[in-house]
């Protein structure tokens, strides 16, 4: 189970970034912070499955994904935060060290949501997101959205009638 985990953390390192603080994600990125009393723990395991199926959806809402445990780092991918700055989101965010806490944090560094000891279905959190007035902005504008990503003419080739 343990190098089940260590694969999937492995596979989806682009979607998660390390970080000392919030502030160079503020008005950038949303931050999900997932507190993980071990890697062996059953709940953070399914969360953590869940937010990597969800990939591309959570990058089309500029979401990135933090994880914190009450040690720091487990291993040496880069994925977890560093002991340093895992007790300074514990603190930032009274996050209890041996359960289970996903922490939303919006574009202007506030926390939108929060769940302790259980699973939050990623639709929960795109539903939060999409209903947030920088999102609709966004969504409105065009940006951060499928069809900006490709951005590939989607109308076939028509004849414009001269030759």
């Amino acid at each position: 189970m343990k190098s089940a985990a260590l694969l999937l953390l492995l596979l989806a390192m682009p979607l998660f970034m390390p970080a000392q603080s919030l502030t160079e994600f503020r008005w950038k990125s949303r931050v999900i912070l997932v507190f993980a009393p071990s890697l062996e723990d059953p709940l953070f395991l399914k969360q953590y499955a869940a937010l990597t199926a969800a990939q591309e959806e959570l990058r089309e809402r500029k979401i990135v994904i933090m994880m914190v445990t009450p040690e720091g780092v487990h291993e040496n991918t880069g994925v977890f935060l560093p002991e340093s700055s895992s007790e300074y989101f514990y603190d930032q965010f009274s996050a209890q060290p041996y359960q289970l806490e996903l922490s939303l944090v919006g574009l202007d560094g506030t926390e939108k949501f929060r769940a302790k000891n259980t699973v939050t279905p990623v639709s929960v959190l795109l539903e939060l997101v999409d209903g947030m007035p920088m999102r609709q902005r966004e969504m409105l504008q065009g940006t951060g959205n499928r069809s900006q990503i490709n951005s590939k003419d989607p109308t076939p080739d028509i004849p414009d009638g001269k030759n």
